[in-house]
């Protein structure tokens, strides 16, 4: 099995052994943390992953309160899909970042599978259980079936059906380009690595270009005619589409390490950017454009800015206790907040409640089951299944 490039071509200089303490994390080893300079760590990244996760909440709720806003695609809708977005630029800069030296395919591919599989196997089976119980058509048909065995094994989003996009546990299908992403990744990292200075630059830009492209492609020469399924499919969900924003996060972090200089943007500008994009493109754009393409560049300076937090020991809001806690929990929150809002709204409404009271109620509910699924599935699978027991074992010993 070959083994994972280092990060850059300085890595000699830069790259970070790690270790995996009593905790369970990975942790730069005191030698080579110690020389680098780097941190392997960037905790401002956990917590902006808490603030994209929140924007999905955001959009689940206000829909909930408002269902009219499916149909007026309002700013509410839109925070939602760039919030996706981020996440996939995220997991881009994150896994490109951290990326061991000595690193194989094989090992990345289990420490993935050991941090994803576990609470989607879970809140799958708990969704799945719930329609059959109810005796839903959607679960207890054999397409049924077929479309959740399908959502289960993250493959559903290839298949342009409404039936298997919304199978199982309906936010996992961003986890379906997740798995595509990190299946490519040991093929990416290598040409990434390899780039110069100049290359990473026009790798970037094109990146970009290809993300304006797909909805340019759609809206002027696949379907002039306006919204369709079809397109809703192919530029939001189908992973291949998506593949330009991780590869995107990816040379971002690349950028990053080479030292190239880019335009200072801080965290807040960078946010109220992409916010100002947000509000601004959702009544001058098609919607083709904004599931990705109209906040691809704010978004990337956004994650961008908030690494550089880190990497320059600046003072950062996001790195406090509480926000690194709630980055922590928050594929967790992602994974169980529609179903805890979908099971109250269906129990309360009945009893006089109104939507927004629902979705008040809702969310400290949600934070409390993020945290016991981290807590007592997602964290303890990542600490037995990320390394084989001999080998972490073996690791776990030799660290003081």
């Amino acid at each position: 099995m070959h083994h994972l490039p280092r990060p850059s071509s300085r890595s000699a200089a830069t790259a970070h052994r790690v270790v995996v303490g009593r905790t369970g994390r990975e942790e730069p080893s005191a030698k080579d943390g110690t020389r680098s300079g780097r941190p392997r760590r960037l905790p401002s990244l956990t917590g902006l992953r808490f603030a994209a996760a929140g924007g999905v909440v955001y959009t689940h709720g206000s829909l909930m309160i408002n269902p009219h806003l499916a149909q007026t695609l309002g700013p509410e809708v839109w925070v939602g899909a760039s919030s996706v977005s981020l996440f996939f630029i995220l997991s881009g800069y994150v896994l490109t970042h951290s990326a061991r030296p000595t690193d194989t395919a094989r090992a990345f591919w289990r420490r993935r599978a050991a941090k994803i599989l576990p609470n989607h196997v879970l809140t799958w089976c708990v969704v799945v259980a719930a329609l059959a119980g109810a005796g839903a058509a959607s679960a207890t048909r054999g397409s049924g079936w077929v479309a959740n065995l399908s959502s289960l094994f993250l493959v559903n989003t290839w298949v342009p059906s409404q039936r298997f996009l919304s199978a199982g546990n309906p936010v996992s299908w961003s986890l379906a380009a997740e798995m595509f992403f990190y299946l490519l990744f040991p093929l990416l990292l290598p040409w990434v690595a390899r780039l110069s200075r100049r290359g990473l630059l026009i790798g970037a830009g094109t990146a970009i270009a290809v993300v304006w492209t797909c909805p340019v492609l759609y809206e002027f020469v696949f379907n002039p005619g306006g919204p369709s399924f079809p397109g809703y499919w192919s530029l939001y969900m189908l992973p291949v589409t998506r593949l330009p924003e991780f590869l995107l996060g990816m040379l971002a972090a690349r950028i990053s390490s080479a030292g190239i200089r880019l335009p200072r943007v801080g965290v807040l500008p960078a946010a109220l950017g992409v916010i100002s994009t947000i509000v601004v493109n959702s009544t001058l754009l098609p919607h083709s454009f904004l599931y990705a393409a109209s906040t691809v560049v704010p978004l990337v300076m956004l994650v961008h800015a908030t690494a550089e937090l880190d990497l320059r020991g600046r003072r950062s809001l996001l790195r406090t206790p509480a926000l690194v806690f709630l980055g922590e929990i928050s594929y967790a929150m992602y994974l169980v907040h529609f179903l805890v809002l979908g099971l109250m709204y269906l129990a309360l409404t009945g009893h006089g409640w109104n939507s927004l009271s629902v979705v008040l109620a809702g969310l400290p509910v949600v934070l409390l089951t993020s945290w016991l699924l981290y807590a007592g599935v997602e964290r303890p699978c990542v600490r037995r299944f990320s390394t084989p027991r001999a080998r972490g074992r073996a690791r776990a010993a030799a660290t003081p």
